[in-house]
């Protein structure tokens, strides 16, 4: 009997349990894991989202030239979508190729630096939100939405030439109407000034000094004529759980 009990305790702790990587319906908190050593062998590559990573695919794209970085590297990228799904292809060379002629500027011809294209969705992005945050006078008074088509057309046209920090190093070289419009509405943080004035993006990197010196004159003296709200912005930054945001202004502004 004692045999009998003993036999079935022993089999009821090999079947305690295994431990499962989530709870069911929850995502997993694991990370895929990514055969760098074989994605960056110099060959082509094609990957699918879902299928080879599960984040966005711009993120994907990201993280594709921070491993390249990682390894002394360059890479190029391509983002496709052909109906049965969206993915990257891309492919790792080392840093004495990219420097062969024409390398680089091969890299940049079909616009998928990271940079540049993260550069262009900030863009984007600025231009949609002036367009329902922003009111301008109209001739006859009243008031309406604020649409900088022109400035639309300018990067759309220049991303799909390849040409996008040299577009907006020419919009920043002067002052524009637009930008007018987004003083008297007091909202620097929508201006492309401030996108070449953010060292926190990577594309920072891709402006020359003349360019970065003219967003930076700009805004220096928007901040200027406009004291007192900047030392609003101050405070909010100094103190925020005191100060309720009523001010948008960038970071790089608020000193």
């Amino acid at each position: 009997m004692v045999h009998i009990v003993m036999m079935a305790f022993n089999a009821t702790m090999l079947t305690m349990g295994r431990r499962l990587d989530a709870f069911p319906g929850e995502p997993s908190r694991g990370q895929r894991r990514y055969p760098w050593g074989e994605w960056a062998d110099g060959g082509t590559w094609e990957i699918r989202r879902a299928e080879d990573y599960d984040v966005v695919t711009e993120n994907m794209r990201v993280n594709l030239h921070m491993k390249a970085d990682s390894l002394s590297a360059k890479v190029r990228t391509r983002k496709f979508d052909d109906g049965q799904g969206e993915g990257l292809i891309f492919q790792f060379f080392d840093l004495k190729e990219a420097e062969k002629p024409g390398k680089a500027a091969e890299e940049h011809s079909d616009g998928t630096d990271a940079a540049t294209e993260l550069l262009y969705q900030d863009a984007l992005d600025i231009y949609e939100r002036a367009r329902r945050e922003v009111t301008i006078e109209r001739k006859d008074g009243r008031r309406q939405r604020y649409a900088a088509n022109r400035f639309k057309q300018q990067i759309d046209r220049a991303y799909a030439e390849h040409r996008l920090v040299a577009a907006i190093g020419r919009i920043v070289s002067r002052r524009t109407e637009g930008f007018g419009h987004l003083e008297e509405a007091e909202r620097p943080d929508l201006m492309v000034e401030t996108l070449v004035l953010n060292t926190g993006k990577p594309y920072h990197r891709l402006f020359p000094a003349t360019t970065v010196q003219s967003a930076r004159e700009r805004m220096a003296q928007y901040a200027a004529r406009h004291l007192h709200r900047l030392a609003v912005a101050q405070k909010q930054k100094a103190h925020p759980a005191r100060c309720p945001r009523e001010v948008s202004w960038p970071n790089s502004l608020i000193q």
